[in-house]
């Protein structure tokens, strides 16, 4: 917003908007028009408001209309009179009530809105009302006309083999051609073409590129890896997507699907008309032609699809799972998730959990009833209730409260994992020993406790930060990035992590305006995101250290696998060798996730070992 002194005129407020019309309406036009009209009527101009480049279907994105808004409600006012080139500048409105409501809320302020280039000017009359609601009217037709043409030009563009849209999937690029289709440059993600004459078509990319989508398909069809898998794998090889990041899972799957893998161009999939929603068209009426020769045979990709179209949502009904379970019980007489995940052409163990709420309750249903296992404590035998609750309340009684790492160390207790099946929760086990139950909040409130009793509270990776020193480093960060987001906190590698911030400080907030730097609205650090998005600077999650354990979004088959890479390794397995491998989440984790580890070990054929301490282990015969 600029501002100027006309301390002798009625001050005035001009808004400016120009979309991709014509020059007509350029912002250059509109100033002058406006000033003219100022001049002649006694108004001095000391605010203007601007959306360059902006559609005036709805409100989205005016930036400059909705602050001349608030600024017209606010008190006091910095001017008493808007001024605009036409009707049409004010908006482009569907509903022409909405351009008459932003109008009504500055009139309702004191602020009549005068269009300058309109023939009722600042005429408040009844005949001048029905004009300007058939102004609006008109604005708003031109649009859906403008709208209407434009999707029929762009159709026979994509008729005749020309791109329509933005960027491409990995592997390709767009060409830009002159009107005899003979080829000017590579466009480079983000560029568009400068004339109108020029068109824009689809060629492959790079040999490497294309070979990275040829071996996803391969992964895909032949070796029925998941997109999550295919992503590790195509990871851990040092193959880069967008922005030399790794090729994220959404990415794989648009690969996976998209036309261009076969040279196949298509278009009219979806229609998006005057800033509404995207709207599926009927199959019948894309638009498809060959471009360029296919990336990956033509088998090959329908194959894809059939396997695409088995894992949407809806596909597997409870009927078609129970009958495939069947088909598979009377195959390998006895059933289990490593028999159901290996199977091709039928649901996954997780499928099944996700219809009946739990393999159990398929097998249930299958007709099938698995061998019951009999529940072993510590050292190989059963736990009574009586022996766990004596055991709960003779460790509450020592350190006056429960948790699992008591639990855990405990010699005549079981483990806090075995507890929790045995009673459904600790909490519930807690409730059955009589012993008082705290709330979330008092068990972090003592663990903190705890940790400033020990001095440990002010200690990061062995060095005491005092809050003085905790603030410094924050601004010095600010000062060397011009931002402080919490993943550049965790992420820096010379500051404690965020969440050590907000437990000293209570808020990131706080801490900023300790350090006195400058607090942004969330509108601002969103937008501030994604500039940094767009320059490849922006900084996500991971791991603050090579040590920390990733994410635990773990999957059954991937658990049971590393379960039993990790028996082979050491010949044994243990709660302490799980906790210890980076790659597995905690034996906490994976007894919640399977019921018990005995469950899990089974799943892998991982066995009760002989005279040794530790119990579980691959047989003699692996």
């Amino acid at each position: 917003m600029n501002t100027l002194d006309h301390s002798n005129h009625v001050r005035a407020a001009q808004y400016l908007r120009m979309s991709s019309e014509n020059q007509r309406y350029s912002t250059e036009n509109q100033k002058n028009a406006i000033a003219e009209y100022a001049g002649q009527h006694g108004y001095g101009v000391v605010a203007t408001y601007i959306d360059a480049g902006k559609s005036g279907l709805s409100l989205k994105g005016r930036d400059a209309l909705k602050q001349l808004l608030s600024d017209a409600l606010a008190t006091p006012r910095p001017f008493d009179v808007v001024l605009v080139f036409d009707v049409s500048r004010w908006g482009r409105f569907q509903n022409p009530d909405q351009a008459a409501h932003y109008e009504f809320l500055c009139r309702q302020a004191g602020v009549p809105v005068i269009y300058v280039t309109e023939p009722f000017g600042e005429d408040v009359a009844p005949i001048t009302t029905i004009v300007k609601h058939l102004k609006r009217v008109m604005a708003s037709e031109y649009s859906r006309e403008l709208s209407a043409k434009v999707v029929r030009a762009k159709r026979q563009q994509a008729e005749l083999g020309f791109r329509q849209g933005g960027s491409v999937i990995y592997g390709f690029r767009r060409l830009l051609v002159d009107p005899s289709r003979n080829p000017r440059q590579i466009l480079k993600p983000g560029e568009a073409k400068a004339l109108d004459v020029d068109k824009v078509i689809v060629v492959p990319g790079p040999p490497e590129e294309l070979a990275v989508i040829r071996r996803i398909f391969r992964l895909y069809v032949q070796d029925h890896l998941t997109f999550k898998e295919i992503a590790r794998q195509l990871s851990e090889s040092g193959v880069k997507g967008y922005g030399a990041r790794p090729l994220s899972i959404g990415t794989i799957r648009n690969i996976v699907s998209n036309g261009l893998c076969i040279g196949q161009m298509t278009y009219n999939m979806t229609t998006v008309k005057l800033q509404s929603r995207p709207l599926k068209n009927p199959e019948e009426t894309w638009t498809r032609f060959p471009a360029f020769e296919p990336v990956v045979p033509l088998a090959q990709f329908q194959k894809a699809q059939e396997l695409r179209a088995r894992c949407k949502k809806g596909y597997w009904t409870d009927e078609k799972i129970i009958k495939s379970l069947q088909s598979l019980l009377a195959e390998k007489g006895r059933l289990s998730q490593i028999i159901i995940n290996g199977q091709k052409g039928g649901p996954s163990a997780d499928t099944i959990v996700n219809h009946f709420g739990s393999l159990t309750a398929g097998y249930k249903l299958a007709g099938y009833v698995p061998p019951d296992r009999p529940p072993f404590g510590m050292n190989g035998r059963h736990w009574s209730e009586k022996a766990l609750l004596k055991g709960l309340q003779e460790l509450h009684a020592r350190w006056g409260f429960i948790s699992i790492r008591l639990i855990d160390g405990y010699p005549r207790l079981p483990a806090a994992a075995y507890i929790r099946k045995y009673f459904g929760s600790l909490t519930e086990a807690t409730r059955r020993a009589s012993l008082p139950v705290p709330d979330h909040s008092e068990q972090l409130r003592r663990a903190w406790r705890g940790r400033k009793a020990a001095g440990a509270d002010n200690y990061f990776a062995g060095v005491c930060w005092t809050d003085a020193e905790l603030l410094e480093a924050l601004r010095k960060l600010h000062k060397e990035h011009g931002y402080t987001t919490a993943n550049l906190i965790d992420q820096n590698g010379a500051t404690p992590s965020a969440y050590y911030y907000t437990k000293r400080f209570g808020s990131l907030t706080k801490a900023r305006a300790l350090a006195r730097l400058p607090l942004l609205t969330m509108s601002q650090m969103v937008s501030a995101g994604r500039k940094r998005r767009k320059e490849g600077k922006l900084i996500t999650r991971g791991q603050r250290h090579a040590s920390q354990k990733p994410n635990l979004g773990y999957r059954s088959d991937e658990i049971l696998r590393g379960l039993k890479g990790l028996a082979e390794k050491w010949g044994i397995i243990s709660s302490r060798l799980i906790n210890e491998d980076p790659n597995l989440p905690s034996a906490a984790c994976v007894a919640h996730h399977f019921g018990k580890l005995s469950t899990a070990y089974g799943l892998v054929g991982i066995v009760r070992l002989e005279g040794k301490p530790i119990r579980f282990g691959l047989p003699e015969n692996k």
